[in-house]
Order: structure tokens, then sequence, then C-alpha cells
């Protein structure tokens, strides 16, 4: 009886550790999987997804364009054929798909809005019907700072994906490609997400679209609603839909700098540091005046006011998102300013982010290609930040001191100013260009003594030189000698030798 009852035992041994198991599985998989409701299950029938395929040009090569690059998205949609989704994701795109829960076959999209500024897209689709079951959705307008939140997104068998994370905090920054400082949520998680769209919803409603995301640091970045929704009303908006302040300031902490400038006792404030051509402040703001108000709410010595629902925040949050306080696109925003130690109140016109402003090209290029010319070996091309992150991430150690300079202080025009900073890229050898081999990265100082603002320009002048030989001055002292009696046999000979489909473009 004993040894029938040991040999039991042991059978049902793996069946009690299987037992376990499954309990173990099922506490585990309640542990860490956060409830869905069937209201928020409903949104995998708002949920697109998107592939999308992309092909970046080289920059260092401008007639090639990199390998294309396939990735994935999440998609929204906000309105009829309206999709939702990150500027950011379609960046130098050449196709889109978009899928939804219901099939597994895609059909093709395009854009109908891309405003970088905002990280913010729509799409369309040709036939309509394919979206019959999808159900538009709403993003609220407010959002409730501190609390916990779900962020969403569909699988490929449609099902919803929902990880737990929370708002931290609110604040003021660009986005992945703008110019124009935005509020932004900072999302905390220690789930695994992308930051590719995916919807933060807090007690089960739509508040905002995570862009982006680090799962070293547990932390992202979220679009709030207010964004999304000003965005989507305002799509007819020509150019960026979101207005940019037009000037840089610095704070004002120190005593002895208070009282330079003027500051009573009591007063604060921040000075106005930079003044960007072609914006709303270029006639309105001037250098080293004093910021006391702006839009009616008191600035601190750091530049920040109180705001009533999230607290402190820049005044960059009131001039360029204060839709909620009757400032928008094409509104005016009263100041009070110290100029030259005397009050004074000025309107502030608010426009979109001025391009024409920009010298050296950074952040986004409107998926534009670049640039280029090739005159007997010699490679001209236009200074951007895109170029010069070809030398990897680490290209502020590896790319000359003097460009890096540029990149970061002269990256906008002085006033009036217009044009681009022109270099010689690289120089392809050939017998027209003997001795010039090693020249690469310099600056364009002068083409027959004549400056010049664009790629065109300089094509221009070399190939209406009445000179035989063209005089191209460099920034480092050195004068190429260009002869122009065999240029155009030369450039067919180049353009043979190194395979080189497309010789400008501009």
């Amino acid at each position: 009886m004993k040894l029938f009852l040991k040999t039991l035992k042991y059978n049902f041994l793996p069946i009690r550790i299987f037992a376990y198991l499954i309990l173990f599985s099922l506490t585990h998989f309640v542990a860490i999987t956060p409830v869905i409701s069937s209201e928020s299950d409903e949104l995998k029938k708002s949920i697109l997804q998107i592939k999308i395929t992309t092909q970046i040009p080289n920059f260092m090569y401008p007639w090639q364009m990199k390998k294309p690059n396939n990735a994935e998205a999440v998609g929204i949609l906000v309105d009829k054929n309206k999709i939702l989704t990150l500027a950011s994701n379609l960046e130098y795109y050449t196709s889109i798909e978009v899928r939804k829960f219901s099939t597994v076959q895609p059909v093709p999209a395009k854009p109908i809005k891309i405003d970088y500024e905002s990280n913010l897209a729509l799409l369309s689709i040709e036939d309509e019907n394919y979206l019959e079951d999808v159900i538009p959705i709403e993003f609220l307008d407010k959002n409730d700072i501190g609390k916990q939140v779900s962020i969403v997104q569909t699988d490929n068998y449609g099902s919803l994906q929902n990880s737990k994370g929370r708002i931290t905090s609110m604040d003021t920054d660009t986005y992945t490609l703008g110019h124009t400082e935005l509020p932004f949520l900072n999302i905390n998680s220690n789930e695994k997400l992308e930051g590719m769209g995916e919807i933060i919803l807090e007690k089960d409603k739509p508040a905002g679209i995570l862009y982006k995301f680090s799962t070293q640091k547990n932390s992202g970045r979220g679009i709030p609603g207010f964004i999304i929704n000003h965005f989507i009303e305002n799509i007819e908006s020509k150019g960026s839909i979101f207005p940019y302040k037009g000037f840089r300031f610095r704070p004002i902490a120190e005593e002895s700098t208070r009282e330079y400038y003027g500051l009573k006792k009591g007063q604060e404030g921040v000075l106005v540091a930079e003044i960007l051509p072609y914006s709303g402040a270029e006639n309105v703001l001037n250098l080293n005046d004093v910021i006391l108000e702006f839009g009616g709410q008191k600035i601190d010595s750091q530049g920040y006011f109180k705001h009533p629902e999230y607290g402190k925040q820049s005044l960059s949050f009131i001039a360029n998102s204060g839709f909620d306080m009757g400032f928008k696109k094409n509104s005016k925003i009263p100041l009070k300013i110290l100029r030259e130690k005397a009050e004074v109140n000025v309107k502030l016109p608010l426009k979109s982010f001025p391009y024409k402003s920009i010298k050296i090209p950074y952040m986004h290029n409107f998926n534009k290609l670049p640039n280029y010319i090739l005159r007997g070996g010699f490679l001209f091309a236009e200074l951007t930040e895109f170029l010069l992150r070809e030398w990897g991430q680490n290209w502020r150690a590896r790319v000359d001191k003097k460009l890096i300079y540029l990149a970061d202080y002269q990256k906008h025009h002085e006033k009036g100013g217009k044009g681009r900073i022109l270099i010689l890229l690289q120089v392809l050898p050939d017998e027209i260009n003997n001795g010039y081999h090693n020249l690469g990265l310099e600056i364009v100082k002068s083409i027959d003594n004549k400056e010049v603002n664009s790629i065109k320009e300089l094509d221009k002048a070399i190939l209406d030189s009445k000179e035989e030989i063209v005089q191209i001055e460099l920034d480092n002292g050195v004068n190429i000698a260009l002869n122009k009696t065999n240029l155009k046999k030369a450039d067919e000979r180049i353009s043979k030798k190194f395979n080189i489909s497309r010789l400008g473009r501009y």
C-alpha cells in the first residue's frame, strides 16, 4: 500500500507542476496586462496600420539615393477619408499603404496635409468605401497631468494592444522635425513602445499620440489632443498651421544685469537675444528689449508664466499654441517691454515660422532633393545640416570646426539676407582639375570676383563667364582656375567615368 501511494505521488507530480505553471501564468498575465474596457476595445475600428517605404538622398553624392527603408506606423481616422499620422513617418516617402482592422488587404494612400512643425500629417485614400467600417474618433482638448494612461495600437491581426503609462508633466520644445516650440506630454512607461503614433488614452478617451520613446529611459513624448485638434480644424491654412513667436530670449537672473536693463525691484522678465528676419517680431521688437508681460501674463526671469491648467510653462506656449487664450496664427499678441529702461506696449503679429530666414537648412527640408552642380569635376553643393550628418553620429567631432560654428550660430540670415552658403564638396579627379584633387568641404567665396547665393547662380556664373579661365575663390584663400575651353567634353567624360546620371539639380 505504501509503495502504491508513493508511486501515485510521483506519477501526479508532473500534473501538479503543470497546474502550478498555469496558475502562475494566469496570475502573471493579469498582473502585467491592463484591463481593456469594451469602449477602448472599440478603438481598433478607428486605428489603421500604415506601411511606408522611404528613400533618403545621399547628400555626399547628391545624384544618388540611399537604400529604401520600410517602416510601420499607426494611422487614426479622424474624419471622412482623413487619416492622422506623424509627419516624421513620411520623410522622403516613396509609397504609403494603409490597412484596417477587418482585412489583410492594404490600399495605397497619399498625404493631403503635412505640417512639420506639429509633426502631424493627414492621409487620404482613393477608394473611400474601404473606410466604411472604420470609425472616426475625436481627441480631448485637455490633458490630466499626473494620471495613469493607456497607450494603444493594433497588431497584425487587428487586435488592440494596450500598454500602461503615466503623463508626468507638460513642457514646451520643438518636435522631431520642427522649428516651432510646442507643448508636449512627458510619458513614463515600463512597457516596450515605439513612438510611431500610438494613441494615448485618458479614461478610455483619446488624449494624444506618442511620437518619441526611449526604452532605455522608459520615457517618451506625446502630442497633446488640443494640438491635434487645432491641426485638424485648420488644414486649409497655407504653410504651417501653428504660429511662431519670431524671436529667441535669454534669462535675466543676476542683479547687476537687472539693474543694467532698468528692472525695478519686484519686476521680472527676459531679454530678447535674437530676432528672426521675415518673422512677425522683425519690425516690432529690438535686441535687448526686456519682456515683462506676454499675452497679458507676467513673465519670470526664466521666461515662464503660470498656466491655469498645466502649471509653469514657457512664454512660447502662449505665442505658438495659446488658442485657449485667444491667440492663433494671424492674430496679434500684446507685450509689455522695457526698451532703454522705459516701459512700452507693443503688439506682436503671429506668423508661421519664417523659412526664408534659414541660411543653413536643418530639421527638415520639405522632402526636397539636395541642390548641386558638377562642373569640371568640381562638385558644388549647399551647406546643410543634412550634409554634415553624413559623417555619422559623431559628425560634430569629424567635420571642420568652422562648419560646425556656422551650423550652430549662423544658420539664420541677418535682416534682409537671402540665399545659401555654397561649398566645394569634393573634386572628382580628372585631367581638367589636376592640382585640386585634395580640396573638399571648402566655402565658395566668389566666381570671377562676384558673390553667388545659390547653386543656380553659381552654375550660371560659370557658364556665362566671358573669361576663358573662370576664377573660383574659396574661403581658405585657394583660387581655382577652371578652363572653359574643354569644359563640356570634360563633364561628359567625368559623367561616364563615375556613372553620374545627372550633373546638377537646382
